[in-house]
């Protein structure tokens, strides 16, 4: 319990941090990449980090694979769907609605993870983090109120919600398969997997392959980003961190992805937050401080 105290105490504040700077990259990157189709951007991102890891070391990756039951496989697969999924309904409904309020709604993420880690694996989370993430969850809908009405649409906020409810399934599969390869391994198959289900979506998806022969430079070098920063980084993050952290602390990095693509997307697009975003705002970093600091807590009186 010591070891897991330590992570606890600085890991925790330091995965949030990393983890929540590359998602917030996401959405900017995504909205940059127009007007690539978003399944396209979803399918050219996983493809990349999937390659990327892959070629890091190939013969580790394929004595992982042939240490797995078919179960394992199968359960690998699901991952990939999941994330597959997951991708195409947030790009896709960020693109059909607001930036402000697909990031808003993204937040919306800790809820599925919490309640996925308790129903299928009985990780009951603390008072304080429930007390964190309820915190969090509550400022994102303080922003989503103040989300623009110019390109808001219900259609894409469905889809961003639907991506959200996928997202603590796909938490829960990398808790589950924790002990079955190494981590490193276990993002390699999950991000080829979700290349290989979005690959087959393409071809029937309307519209997904136009003006990808070849796509703008600009649409090139953000699908290059996005593979690198939020996925690289942001989601191997997450799948490792999901093995050992607490569910709640695993689900905050969902709002510090509302925070940061807000500022990214001022700075950047000119996407200025409203009063009411930055109150918002606040609330969510009150949130991820109670959640962190509950969490250590819980920790430091397990190894007393």
């Amino acid at each position: 319990m010591a070891s897991r105290q330590r992570v606890t105490a600085r890991g925790a504040a330091f995965f949030v941090v990393l983890a929540s700077l590359a998602f917030a990259a996401s959405g900017p990157l995504a909205r940059y990449a127009r007007p690539v189709h978003p399944l396209f951007i979803a399918f050219g991102r996983v493809a990349l980090a999937a390659a990327a890891l892959s070629l890091v070391d190939l013969r580790s990756l394929a004595r992982s694979v042939a240490a797995l039951s078919l179960r394992q496989r199968a359960a690998v697969l699901g991952a990939g769907l999941l994330l597959a999924v997951h991708f195409a309904l947030f790009l896709w409904g960020l693109d059909r609605t607001s930036l402000a309020s697909a990031l808003s709604l993204i937040s919306l993420e800790p809820l599925a993870v919490v309640l996925c880690a308790w129903v299928f694996f009985r990780v009951r989370p603390t008072r304080s983090e429930q007390a964190g993430v309820l915190l969090a969850t509550a400022g994102a809908v303080i922003i989503a109120r103040g989300a623009g009405a110019g390109d808001h649409r219900l259609s894409g906020d469905l889809m961003v919600v639907g991506a959200t409810l996928l997202y603590g399934l796909y938490v829960s599969f990398a808790r589950a398969l924790r002990d079955a390869l190494p981590a490193r391994s276990y993002a390699a198959l999950v991000y080829t997997s979700a290349a290989l289900f979005l690959a087959a979506a393409l071809p029937v998806a309307p519209g997904a392959l136009e003006g990808v022969a070849p796509p703008p430079a600009h649409a090139v070098v953000a699908i290059v980003a996005l593979a690198l920063v939020p996925t690289l980084i942001g989601h191997t993050a997450v799948q490792a961190a999901a093995r050992r952290m607490s569910p709640a602390i695993v689900a905050l990095v969902s709002p510090g992805e509302t925070l940061g693509g807000i500022v990214i997307g001022a700075l950047w697009l000119d996407a200025i937050p409203t009063t009411v975003e930055l109150a918002g705002a606040a609330v969510i970093l009150v949130g991820a401080t109670v959640a962190i600091l509950g969490s250590s807590a819980s920790a430091a009186r397990g190894a007393g």
